[in-house]
């Protein structure tokens, strides 16, 4: 059975709320549904939701009922208190402990390969063949698929990016986080590693779209573990320090523990970053999906 796990436990917080149930389109449904939609068609069968507690009344009264009857639907709530052992947060703390900590909860119902994806962005049909013809051949490797940056930007403010570097064998060599990306005219620019640098629009970037296989468990636990158990940061930092998925997979890359085979797609993706995407993805969402 080929799963599909949906990263939507996050805050919103440049959104203003959770994006992960803002409706588009004449359908009115919400951008992981279309996901969903492209997913059924591609061959996936099963569905696990990471969420938050308080969004699981909302998900089975907004969401469930309009999913495809053939399709297993899963849920699995982040919270602080899903910790490895001997780790713990500050009491204070509310802020979710990152996209690796979220996959790191499914450990107990993820036995197979499985593919990953975050409940706000759309990722188009193609994302999904991709994913679903590898199934058999990513028994030694995990996929991503990578986007053509400049199908990934938003026009209403800078975004955060993983810029991917490839073998020539089309294996992930890095990524390497790109903060503030704005398209001006003709020219793309970014701060990465705290110098601004151009980029090619071109360039492939990381949209948090993977194939796993379940070896992944036992290295999120473990990256975990080190932020957690870190005595070095500082109180207040700890605070805000998160766990995230994209560099968990470079730690098993850099210690030759893994392969990640790098997948092209062309298909434009879009998501909601800020309260004026939304007029965009509606517009975007109703060419696709017309009534």
């Amino acid at each position: 059975m080929k799963t599909l796990v949906i990263l939507a436990a996050g805050l919103g917080s440049r959104f203003g709320g959770d994006k992960q149930l803002a409706e588009f389109g004449p359908q009115s449904k919400t951008l992981l549904e279309y996901n969903i939609h492209h997913a059924v068609n591609a061959g996936f069968e099963r569905c696990l939701f990471v969420i938050r507690p308080e969004l699981q009344a909302l998900f089975n009264v907004q969401i469930v009922p309009r999913l495809p009857k053939s399709l297993t639907i899963d849920f699995v709530q982040q919270t602080l208190h899903e910790l490895p052992a001997n780790c713990s947060v500050e009491d204070e703390r509310s802020k979710p402990l990152g996209t690796a900590h979220a996959l790191w909860c499914c450990r107990k119902k993820l036995n197979r390969n499985f593919a990953v994806i975050n409940a706000d962005d759309y990722y188009g049909a193609d994302c999904f063949k991709q994913l679903a013809s590898h199934d058999e051949q990513a028994d030694n490797f995990y996929l991503m698929v990578a986007y053509q940056l400049e199908q990934t930007l938003s026009k209403f403010g800078g975004v955060n990016r993983g810029i991917c570097k490839l073998s020539k064998n089309n294996t992930l060599l890095s990524i390497e986080e790109g903060e503030n990306i704005i398209q001006q005219a003709q020219e793309i620019t970014a701060t990465i590693s705290q110098h601004e640098t151009t980029l090619m629009p071109s360039c492939l970037v990381s949209m948090n779209s993977w194939y796993f296989t379940p070896d992944i468990f036992p290295a999120l636990e473990h990256a975990i573990q080190a932020l957690l158990q870190n005595t070095s940061i500082e109180k207040k930092s700890k605070k805000m320090a998160e766990c995230y998925l994209p560099d968990v997979v470079m730690s098993q890359i850099e210690k030759g523990e893994k392969h990640v085979k790098v997948l092209t797609t062309s298909a434009k993706w879009f998501g909601l970053t800020f309260p004026q995407d939304t007029c965009l993805v509606e517009e975007k969402i109703t060419a696709l999906f017309p009534k």
